[in-house]
């Protein structure tokens, strides 16, 4: 049985596994999503009180960035995931857009454009705004990673309920985002944060996950922001590609500020574990996938690859 309590502020969604927030929009929100806004079914806080290691709960905020002409999302500290539905329901299918930003904002920029084309296509979609900045003394993808898998054991518990499967859960990560749905995918076994509540008893695997132009995946750090060429670089060493590492779809530009080399090498590891994989590395393609005429199918290959998968 589901009870709903209507507070001024946000409901509380009772289920047998956890209290949940339905929460209020944020202000400049209309403006952030576009057309996509009347799709919004749930925004949801994703911890019952403050999320590991915060001393406060602010959900962030809106703004526009005119150089990059793109909205973002700003200093958050209480993750978020907001959930729209499909504009027909033709999959059980649910796709988690994770924003990229350098875990230092979450742009909103050319993303709702494969959004819309995932939503159109009958799939659920939901956006993780997980805590940026990058958090003092952790790892730059720690905190977020955590979001990530609250995020997922949220959608779980909840599949029954709104009517996706609670096995046809995935990412689409671009950049800082790329890089988070890479290692929740090759890494989703580890115990991250210690339980908060009956919720964290659910597995937080992913069963498939999509990368664009990913970043921070080579052992030699941030430099693979210098258009080099991967030479004599290995993947970073927490890509541990446990057993329910899932297949994967990985999209990058050869001419990107992060070197396509790690999406290379990654599909290799991928490919030499028998784990499904497949790669797309498009000539003289920047990072955000500029639209030159050759690169402009990606998003229609994106759809197919789900379709391929039964997704």
């Amino acid at each position: 049985m589901r009870f709903v309590l209507v507070a001024s502020a946000f409901a509380f969604v009772f289920s047998p596994v956890a209290a949940v927030a339905i929460q209020d929009a944020l202000p400049n929100e209309e403006k952030a999503y576009g057309e996509l806004h009347g799709r919004i079914v749930a925004r949801v806080r994703l911890w019952p009180d403050m999320a590991p290691g915060e001393t406060n709960a602010l959900r962030g905020r809106f703004s526009y960035d005119a150089g990059a002409k793109a909205w973002m999302r700003q200093d958050v500290t209480c993750p978020e995931l907001v959930v729209f539905r499909p504009t027909d329901i033709r999959s059980d299918t649910f796709l988690v857009d994770l924003p990229g930003g350098g875990y230092l904002a979450e742009y909103l920029g050319t993303n709702f454009i494969t959004d819309k084309k995932i939503i159109e296509s009958g799939r659920w979609l939901g956006i993780l705004f997980y805590r940026v900045p990058r958090r003092p003394g952790r790892p730059i993808n720690a905190a977020p990673r955590e979001d990530l898998q609250r995020a997922v054991r949220w959608l779980r518990a909840h599949a029954a309920e709104y009517g996706w499967s609670s096995e046809k859960i995935g990412t689409i990560g671009y950049s800082a985002g790329g890089n988070l749905s890479v290692l929740s995918a090759v890494s989703s076994t580890d115990r991250i944060y210690e339980p908060v509540d009956a919720m964290d008893g659910i597995s937080p695997h992913l069963n498939f996950a999509v990368a664009v132009y990913p970043a921070y995946l080579l052992d030699d750090g941030e430099t693979d922001r210098n258009r080099n060429r991967g030479d004599g670089a290995r993947l970073l060493p927490e890509l541990k590609f446990d057993n329910r590492t899932p297949p994967m779809l990985l999209i990058h530009g050869d001419d990107d500020v992060y070197s396509s080399m790690g999406s290379v090498l990654l599909y290799a590891e991928l490919h030499r574990r028998r784990v499904p994989a497949q790669l797309m590395v498009f000539s003289g393609a920047s990072h955000g996938l500029n639209d030159k005429v050759n690169v402009r199918s990606w998003r229609q290959s994106l759809l197919d690859w789900l379709e391929s998968r039964g997704l």
